[in-house]
């Protein structure tokens, strides 16, 4: 039970141990709250906790020492008759000899001496100390137990009982040396009963087993209960420590100035000390009305601190026109380029008037502003956090329940935001979300309180917004300022929001209500598309639940392998072969049915779902093409987030290589809307796609954000005309000239066309005789599983 470290000081580190090397890694803290994770404990407060873990141990150790002997005595006086005397005597000279360097260890570090910090290499040895301890006590149970007499036997079993448990017990704190001496001693017993010829040794074995479990179990508990309590005790001593050393500080540094006004409350006996304290002479300063001197002073105050200036000003004159002392009364003043807080002390004179003091608290004041701060702000973006934004939330509802005046809320969800996170990292992401916040309180006014909900999702209270339509015109402005692209790190980020409105109180009369209307509101607005925004009513709740089923079942779809790709074939119009096919995602829900695409592709998008089901559809369109016949091709649709991310190129490199297809024979298909935003970096990952071999085709070419600049930066494979221009092809002649156009530019540029949505033969002949190369649709036919594919073509 006795166990002293072996170790010798480093440092200022004393390396006394009787357990190893006690740190995050072998007692994570426990959180504080649910879901939070807590920093671990500082290096210098774990060698603490390892001193007085030790320190618990080694406090014990003339008690244990004497126990360890005593032991030893009664041993050798029951076994004195045994042929093995040498053995037991040598084995208690070693017992002794460890029980005397634990004795010096104790003596070394007893009271003041014991050190307050310990390095792991002792931790380690002093494990090593208990085991061979452990180790000591496991021979007589292991060598004499098989040949002693009953009474022997009797007693050999008690003393090695009692030591595993007391010896748990006395380390009860360490957990690794608590732990091997149990275990040790344990084993040496169980050796011993099993090479006895007693027929309830088994029994006996089992019992230690358990006894031996239980008081390992025990010392995990303990030493994890004492190190945490002990962490929480360095620390809050660490953090009183530091408060100390402030409050010292701030002590050593303040000064009290004091003043004196008459019955007119005008300064009299003005000292140097007074007029150096106010930034002014003594002559100007001496018969000055004190309430006019701090008001002169309040004049170039911040905007923010104007009305507080103003406040706490009236209440000092209320204050100085009464007869009853105040104290600790703060005021905010401009001295020179800095804004101060003075704290008035005083008491009113015999004979009309007022003594007291000035302190300076400038420090306290933002210390306390800053703890407020951190308390009602977010970090990241400045604005208001939750906690704030609840109270300002709370206090417009009450203003409105109480008729004084109404109210709206706002909540904003940035689009694509974790996409960002996703492809450029959170630091870039804090950093875009600082730029969101400053665009933010651009666009509020005085009274209007923004702040950072949490993620990408922000919140305003518009104070004094009586109807919709003003409250509209304030989240369309919003709308507005955020469609600008954001610049980055040099990156830029095409962002946008959609924006739930609700009234207060026609949409709620308790703040919980409200914000909950305002996120209804919201999801009814993302559910329309990127940028817009929607006042609640109270039919929304039903779409609104219905895109919620959405988004939660397509979060199984993939587990539950209820995707699956079908394929359209694209046909030359000059051989009348098929050349290839399109690769197209559909979703079969045993509840909700066949889902649209256009319907959950823009939920993934959304909820960044889209990265996921892309390499899905990659992998899986990719794996089906290779047991295709010739050269047959397949085309994926990319999403504008799977483009922007940073892995794409990487992605399809891998597919191609564990599939084994000709990376010519694969076509990437990306919309006109994707070269939108950071141009750039889009580019640049479109060139290395067709370094890799895979050809790229423009989809949806003329539908809204057409650039011949694109064209040029870029040489694309194919472009795709819009099924818009196909629908009235056969009708209308301004249909088929603009078709033409189309194909005319692709091939002057060395691009191929392919004519999507083709319904009907005629159309099919028309894009023929305009030299349209590809063309698909129902004309043709109609996707098909995977498992079709063949016959369609021997067919």
């Amino acid at each position: 039970m006795t166990v002293g470290s072996l170790d010798r000081p480093v440092h200022a580190e004393h390396a006394l141990s009787t357990s190893p090397s006690v740190g995050p890694s072998e007692h994570p803290p426990a959180s504080t709250e649910p879901g939070a994770r807590t920093p671990p404990p500082s290096p210098d407060i774990e060698s603490q906790v390892r001193a007085l873990q030790i320190r618990s141990v080694v406090r014990l150790t003339p008690l244990t020492a004497v126990v360890n002997t005593l032991n030893v005595a009664i041993v050798g006086y029951l076994f004195r008759q045994s042929d093995a005397i040498g053995v037991i005597v040598a084995w208690g000279l070693a017992v002794l000899g460890v029980n005397a360097a634990a004795l010096v260890v104790w003596y070394r570090t007893r009271g003041a001496k014991a050190p307050r910090r310990v390095s792991t290499r002792g931790t380690r040895r002093a494990t090593w100390h208990a085991s061979i301890l452990a180790l000591l006590w496991a021979i007589p149970p292991a060598t004499l137990f098989p040949g002693a007499e009953l009474d022997q036997q009797l007693f050999l079993v008690a003393i090695t009982t009692g030591m595993m448990c007391a010896g748990g017990f006395a380390l009860s704190t360490v957990r690794n040396a608590g732990s091997a001496f149990a275990i040790i001693l344990g084993m040496g017993a169980a050796v011993a009963l099993l090479r006895s010829d007693l027929g309830v040794a088994l029994p006996m074995c089992a019992l230690l087993v358990i006894y031996a479990a239980t008081v390992v179990l025990s010392v995990v508990f303990t030493s994890s209960t004492f190190r945490a309590r002990v962490v929480a005790e360095l620390e809050a001593e660490q953090q009183h420590q530091v408060i100390g050393l402030l409050l010292r500080d701030f002590e050593q540094h303040a000064a009290d100035v004091l003043w004196e006004v008459d019955a007119n409350l005008r300064l009299r006996r003005v000292s140097e000390r007074l007029s150096a304290f106010v930034d002014a002479a003594s002559r100007a300063v001496e018969g000055q009305a004190l309430t006019d001197l701090i008001g002169q002073r309040q004049s170039g105050l911040p905007c923010d601190l104007r009305d507080d200036a103003r406040s706490t000003l009236r209440r000092l004159t209320t204050a100085l026109a009464s007869d009853r002392p105040f104290r600790d009364l703060e005021v905010p003043v401009r001295i020179g380029e800095r804004t101060a807080w003075w704290s008035f002390t005083a008491k009113p004179l015999p004979g009309g008037g007022w003594r007291g003091v000035i302190s300076d608290v400038t420090a306290a004041e933002v210390a306390r502003r800053h703890v407020w701060q951190l308390a009602h702000h977010d970090s990241v973006t400045g604005l208001a956090n939750r906690r704030r934004f609840r109270q300002a939330l709370q206090a417009a509802v009450d203003d409105a329940v109480a008729g004084r005046s109404r109210s709206a809320l706002l909540c904003i969800d940035l689009d694509g935001f974790k996409a960002v996170n996703d492809s450029f990292g959170h630091s870039l992401g804090d950093r875009l979300l600082s730029v969101v916040a400053q665009r933010l309180q651009g666009q509020s006014r005085h009274g209007d309180l923004v702040a950072r909900l949490g993620g990408d999702e922000f919140g305003i209270v518009l104070r004094d917004v009586d109807r919709a339509d003003l409250a509209l015109q304030a989240a369309r402005r919003i709308l507005d300022a955020l469609a600008r692209p954001c610049e980055v790190d040099g990156v830029t980020i095409p962002i946008g929001a959609c924006v739930g409105v609700a009234l207060c109180p026609s949409d709620g009369d308790e703040p919980d209500n409200l914000l909950k209307n305002a996120d209804v509101a919201l999801y009814a607005a993302k559910a329309e598309g990127r940028g817009q925004v929607r006042c609640f009513s109270f039919e929304m709740g039903s779409r609104v639940s219905e895109r919620l089923r959405i988004e939660h079942a397509l979060a199984d779809a993939l587990p539950r392998q209820q995707l699956h790709l079908a394929y359209q074939p694209k046909l030359h119009l000059a051989t009348r072969r098929v050349t290839g096919f399109e690769a197209l995602l559909r979703w079969s829900h045993p509840e909700l049915g066949e889902v649209p695409p256009s319907v959950f592709i823009p939920v993934a998008e959304e909820c960044a779902m889209i990265h996921a089901l892309g390499a899905w559809v990659l992998e899986n369109a990719c794996r089906e093409a290779r047991g295709w016949p010739g050269e047959m091709s397949v085309a994926v649709n990319v999403s504008g987030l799977q483009l922007a991310g940073r892995d794409l190129v990487g992605q399809v490199a891998r597919v191609l290589d564990e599939v084994g297809l000709d990376p010519r024979r694969l076509e990437l298909e990306v919309t006109e809307s994707v070269l939108l935003g950071d141009t750039e970096a889009t580019f640049a990952t479109l060139h290395q796609l067709r370094q890799l071999g895979v050809r790229v085709a423009l989809d949806d070419f003329g539908t809204g954000y057409s650039a011949m600049s694109y064209l040029r930066r870029f040489p694309f494979d194919t472009l795709k005309i819009d099924r818009s221009f196909l629908a009235e092809i056969t009708d209308r002649a301004d249909a088929r000239a603009i078709v033409g156009a189309i194909v005319e530019l692709a091939h002057a540029l060395r691009m191929e066309t392919v004519a999507e949505g083709v319904e009907a033969e005629a159309a099919l002949h028309l894009l023929a005789e305009h030299h349209c190369d590809l063309a698909q649709g129902y004309a043709i036919a109609r996707p098909m599983p995977a498992a079709a594919v063949r016959s369609f073509l021997v067919g």
